[in-house]
């Protein structure tokens, strides 16, 4: 029998998230013999371009060898659910926004070196700016069109909690590489938009938040 008979839909789910995880370990682990640098904020980004790279190629291969599924119907669920999947997440964007503008001034009243910084800069040249919209792209299709559609294939009964919430977990887990903020953030941004994808099966709206959250802070001043 081959791997993709022997291994039903629940086992190759299982067998994906363990081999991710292990993967990860095994590049934070020779991070520093590579690059010559520890492991820091600063660079982390070099990190999160290799797991994109490799999440990429164990998808692929797991696709293709067993039951494991690559949903790229997240992309086009239909006008209706793509149009409400916008709308929601437009809402939380602009509300993310808002929230971002009102931590900058509480910023400016309290620390002067940040009232020092711009308003507004692209930074595009710093940390590969100039990728993250590939890049939420991508982890947007891993997230929810590889991991939380195949676990929820793979359980009996549909239970969104159950998915949305594994999936988080997933998520902060695979963010071992940076500090626990930044790992309960990626979670909770994670099951945010889990829920909305639930409700949609339309990734956009997911891309278009997990852009906000990441790209909008550093262009608004707030983080460094």
């Amino acid at each position: 029998m081959t791997i993709r008979k022997r291994l039903t839909p629940a086992l190759a789910t299982i067998l994906f998230l363990l081999t991710a995880i292990a993967c990860q370990v095994v590049v934070i682990k020779i991070f520093p013999a590579v690059t010559g640098k520890p492991l820091i904020e600063s660079n982390a980004y070099i990190l999160t371009r290799v797991m994109e790279g490799y999440l990429i190629v164990l998808s692929v291969l797991f696709a293709i060898f067993t039951r494991f599924k690559i949903h790229f119907e997240c992309f086009n669920p239909g006008r209706e659910r793509i149009k409400k999947d916008l709308i929601i997440g437009g809402i939380m964007s602009s509300a993310l926004i808002v929230i971002l503008v009102i931590i900058r001034l509480v910023q400016n009243q309290l620390f002067p070196e940040i009232a020092q910084r711009p308003w507004f800069g692209l930074y595009l040249t710093t940390y590969m700016r100039w990728f993250y919209p590939i890049s939420a792209v991508l982890q947007e299709l891993f997230v929810k069109g590889i991991v939380e559609d195949n676990i929820t294939a793979s359980c009996k009964k549909y239970n969104k909690h159950f998915s949305v919430w594994i999936t988080a977990l997933f998520f902060f887990v695979l963010h071992m590489g940076y500090d626990l903020p930044m790992m309960f953030g990626a979670a909770v941004l994670c099951a945010v938009t889990g829920y909305l994808y639930e409700n949609t099966k339309s990734v956009w709206g997911s891309i278009l938040v997990h852009f906000v959250i990441g790209f909008v802070p550093k262009i608004l001043g707030v983080t460094p």
